[in-house]
């Protein structure tokens, strides 16, 4: 769970680095949050804001400027900065069709996942070759959305789409949905997974309706990954999607 917020918040990107938000920086609202704030809210000159950069940091503001589509706000106190969400959790999905994957990414960022993504199966029927840079900012404003109704400080960080031998777990502990007779419970192979470090993740695959061919099983088998069966029925990509998220979280702690 985020911090309980009762003023209206707005993500803006964080400073490069070494800057930081100190009490005094006025920051400009990107243009579809200072959309949000002026035309949907209305919210003048005087009103108090959160404003959270996706990377753990937040803080109250003021809106000192209101006026022909700007909003700016002046910070008035930093937030301690937020924990990432442990485990860092990244998944990996085949691309539902339409409004699906909306709900994917909205779910997923409510959830805390870190890194999310798109991958190409051979049973893949949506996502093409590649992420437009158009595609990319709206699958960006759906995770931000997101995290603003939630009250998440964390965002996750989306990959470009890469067919399935380019987005191996490189190591890294890993389960994939499964439909086969010896796929394991999930409760029983995340009992395998060892301590994560700081810098770790445990990664997710979720391949499309049509399922895994025996090919890409055993590649994800020899890449160390273990399948995993939640239910005895077929899930849509999104529902099982975020079962195997949800699951994963609540077995191995928030």
């Amino acid at each position: 769970m985020g911090r309980d917020h009762a003023s209206p918040r707005f993500h803006v990107p964080p400073p490069a680095p070494p800057a930081a938000w100190v009490r005094g920086t006025e920051l400009a609202l990107p243009p579809g949050e200072a959309h949000h704030a002026a035309h949907v809210l209305r919210l003048a000159p005087g009103s108090v804001v959160t404003v959270f950069d996706g990377r753990g940091g937040a803080a109250e503001a003021r809106i000192s400027r209101a006026a022909r589509g700007e909003v700016s706000a002046v910070v008035e106190a930093v937030h301690p900065p937020a924990a990432r969400p442990r485990p860092m959790v990244r998944l990996a999905f085949a691309i539902p069709k339409g409004r699906r994957l909306d709900w994917l990414l909205e779910k997923a960022t409510e959830l805390g996942a870190a890194r999310l993504a798109p991958v190409r199966f051979a049973r893949s029927v949506a996502g093409g070759a590649a992420l437009s840079a158009s595609a990319r900012a709206r699958l960006e404003a759906r995770c931000i959305a997101a995290a603003k109704q939630a009250g998440a400080d964390w965002l996750p960080e989306i990959e470009p789409l890469r067919p399935l031998p380019d987005a191996l777990p490189a190591g890294e502990p890993a389960l994939f949905g499964d439909t086969s007779a010896d796929a394991q419970p999930v409760a029983e192979a995340l009992a395998a997974v060892e301590d994560l470090d700081e810098t770790a993740h445990l990664h997710l695959y979720v391949g499309p309706e049509g399922g895994l061919t025996d090919d890409e099983r055993r590649l994800l088998r020899s890449a160390g990954a273990a399948g995993v069966r939640l239910v005895r029925t077929v899930l849509r990509i999104e529902t099982a999607a975020v079962a195997l998220l949800a699951a994963t979280k609540a077995i191995l702690g928030p």
